[in-house]
């Protein structure tokens, strides 16, 4: 352990008088951080810093995002009415109205609480999808 530590101590004892030369045709070093950023930010191209090009059109990308969100919503909807819906077609309804000693009477026996919960935990996203579309209006 001495061994390194005497060579680090010769190490930092050394005068390093090693100047830094410019290379001829080299842009002036800027005298502080502030200088250099305004001159980067004065020369640089959204590419310099790994962005492809600024946004051109941000309404044109929430529009399409608001309509995009809009179709969710609506095939959310469709689904929670499918699964837990009060017409015919609804899982829930089928399995409430199913004959005794069937699998759907057994499925009803012991899954109706999830599919109720499922619908609930879907209607949820539903409405907070529909918050973010309505807040997105303002």
């Amino acid at each position: 352990m001495d061994l390194f530590k005497r060579a680090f101590s010769v190490v930092l004892e050394q005068d390093n008088d090693v100047e830094d030369v410019a290379e001829p045709g080299a842009a002036a070093t800027p005298a502080n951080d502030r200088e250099a950023m305004a001159q980067k930010l004065d020369t640089a191209k959204p590419e310099d810093f790994g962005v492809k090009g600024g946004i051109t059109n941000v309404d044109a990308i929430k529009a399409k995002q608001k309509g995009k969100l809009s179709e969710w919503i609506s095939k959310i909807d469709e689904f929670i009415e499918y699964l837990n819906g009060t017409n015919d077609g609804s899982i829930q309804t089928q399995l409430h109205a199913a004959q005794c000693e069937t699998i759907f009477q057994d499925i009803a026996r012991s899954e109706k609480k999830k599919i109720a919960r499922l619908a609930a935990e879907l209607s949820s996203l539903s409405e907070s999808f529909k918050g973010y579309l309505i807040s997105s209006t303002d």
